[in-house]
Order: structure tokens, then sequence, then C-alpha cells
């Protein structure tokens, strides 16, 4: 297969309504449609952050307009997370902002006020039922998409007040929730969730706490419980990163390889489960913030990554796993241009 970059478009370009965007996660439904969502607005936990949807048709050439999906009169909308269920309805999981509008962290409204609820969508997400809620309690925020376990139930984590992520789990393809277990150890939030080969469950995690690293949980038990995270040698600056196991087995992890900066962002191989990274790839690089990613493989084998940039839009990149696995600076983008 040719070491390429297929494809790197906006999203959605700017507009009044959505001047600002983050946290992007994407999902390829069973007729081919790519959806990717994320929220958007005068900027994060401001009144009038809606969650959106945008939809990529197979052989279409660009994304069809945004669509509103959540907007609670008055409330920010947060983080979300996308999935299809075996029925095929699709299921939105995302926070609603409660309290003051303003104010220091703490007093105002700020991601531990978040509530955590639910929308179904029975056509494609074309349109979408009334919120039901999972989780009155504030404190959990969703991040990175669910996995479905080989014995067929779901998981997916939460970032929680307690700094420690708490993991969720359906058994009823997603028709019901309920917390069945949390990663212990350092602080860490945002957990992307893979099953291996062996039935362990990895967690690679977000840190919170003192080391700026990416941190490593595993669960032998399909998430009811989880040995204390390991610091791994990858750097993190606190930022969210996101994972894929690959149909052939490896694992893809996509993530922001510096101890302060939300730049570059790299792509990287793992062969072993996740426990070494054969191949490092940054993607983008320079000046600015290039956050936040999602990655999924689609049916044809493709990877397909977005991520914010520069809170401004959402890209939106396809690329052959074997690029990851290249090297030189072909295809990467800096500063805006890219390297040839």
């Amino acid at each position: 297969m040719q070491l390429s970059i297929l494809l790197w478009e906006v999203v959605a370009e700017p507009t009044e309504r959505y001047p600002s965007c983050h946290c992007s996660v994407l999902t390829e439904l069973e007729n081919g449609d790519l959806l990717v969502g994320y929220y958007a607005g005068e900027g994060e936990a401001r009144p009038d952050a809606a969650w959106v949807l945008a939809r990529r048709r197979p052989d279409a050439p660009h994304f069809e307009p945004l669509t509103c999906v959540a907007d609670t009169l008055g409330k920010p909308e947060g983080n979300g997370i996308l999935f299809q269920s075996h029925s095929e309805v699709v299921l939105l999981i995302y926070g609603t902002m409660h309290g003051k509008l303003d104010g220091k962290a703490g007093p105002g409204v700020r991601w531990v006020t978040c509530d955590l609820r639910l929308k179904r969508s029975e056509d494609s997400g074309h349109t979408w039922s009334d919120a039901e809620m999972i989780e009155e309690d504030f404190g959990h925020v969703p991040r990175c998409k669910p996995v479905r376990l080989q014995n067929d139930e779901i998981l997916f984590g939460t970032e929680f007040i307690t700094w420690h992520s708490q993991i969720w789990g359906s058994t009823d393809d997603g028709k019901t929730w309920c917390i069945r277990g949390f990663i212990p150890g350092e602080q860490n939030q945002h957990p992307s969730l893979i099953q291996r080969d062996d039935g362990s469950i990895l967690a690679l995690i977000r840190p919170s706490g003192q080391h700026p690293n990416v941190l490593r949980s595993v669960s032998h038990d399909n998430g009811y419980t989880w040995s204390e995270v390991e610091i791994t040698e990858n750097h993190c600056p606190y930022a969210a990163l996101d994972a894929i196991l690959l149909q052939d087995g490896r694992i893809v992890m996509v993530w922001n390889d510096h101890p302060k900066h939300r730049n570059p962002l790299t792509l990287g191989l793992s062969q072993d489960g996740g426990k070494t990274w054969s191949h490092k790839r940054d993607l983008i690089r320079g000046e600015g913030s290039f956050h936040y990613p999602a990655i999924i493989q689609t049916n044809d084998g493709l990877i397909h990554l977005t991520f914010t940039n520069n809170r401004q839009m959402i890209d939106h990149v396809v690329l052959t796993p074997e690029w990851i696995e290249g090297d030189g600076d072909s295809g990467v983008f800096q500063d805006g241009c890219r390297l040839f």
C-alpha cells in the first residue's frame, strides 16, 4: 500500500454562529457515512456552545453543512462521543454545563459542572431524540470513543471530579449504562480503551497529575478493576489523546508528543500491545495548537483522524497505516505549509 497522506481538509469553516470549535469525535456508520461531531460557538464554556455534527457520504467531495444536535438554552454543551449500536441506532453521549456563566474555575461553569446525557438517532444521525439523563450528578466528562468488547458489552471512560477516570459499561447494546470501575494511581482522565487479542483491555490515558507523560493501565476483567497507572516514556502536555486497534492487531496512538506544548501532533505505532512504540512520526508541527485528536480505522483499512486546529477549525486527515512507518518530512505540515 502507498505510504501516503491521502486527504487533508477542514470539516467546516468558522462562521458567525460557530467562530470557535473544539473536541471532535468521529465514527463510520454501517452505511459508510462518516460523522464528525464537536462543540462549537463563541468558545469553551460559553452559553452559546452547541454540539454540532458534520456528515461526509461515501465518495462525496466534502462534508455537508453542520447540523445542530444539542443546544440547551443558556447552557454550554461540552464533550460528546458517538457510537452506533448493533441495531444501527446512533448514540450521542455528552455533557451539558450548569451554573453561573462566568467566574474563575470553581464557582463558574466548568467541566466539573457537567451532567452526563444521551441522545439517540434511528436514521443515521439525521434526526435525534430528546435528551435522556445518564447521570444527573455533576463531574463526568466523556472524551474518547466507546469500545465494543469481545463479549458484546460496550465501555467508555470519563474524566471525573476525583481525577481518576471512571469506566462506564452497557450490557444491552447501549440502552442503559452504569459505572463498573475506575482507574487508580496517579491522577488521570480521558482514557482511550482498546481490547487486545488476549481479552485484556488497555487504557492509554491523558495525565492530570505530576508527570506530563501518557499513562497506561490494564484491566483483565472487562473493565471492573484496573491496574495502577504506569507512567510511559511518551511526553504529553496534559492534553487529550486517542488510540485504535488496527485490523492487523497493531495499535496506533495519536497525541501531542511534548511535555508543555500542544504540538507537534504525533502518530505512534505499537506492535506489542501498546508496551512500546516502534515508529513515531509527526503529522503537524510549528506554531499554534493542534490537539484533541480522534482516530478510527474505516472498513477499507484507512486511518481517519480529526483534531482541533487552533480552536478555529477541525481538520480531517486520511492516511495509510504505513505512512507512520515512513520517515522524513514528506506530507508533514509545518506552520501552515506542507513539506515535500
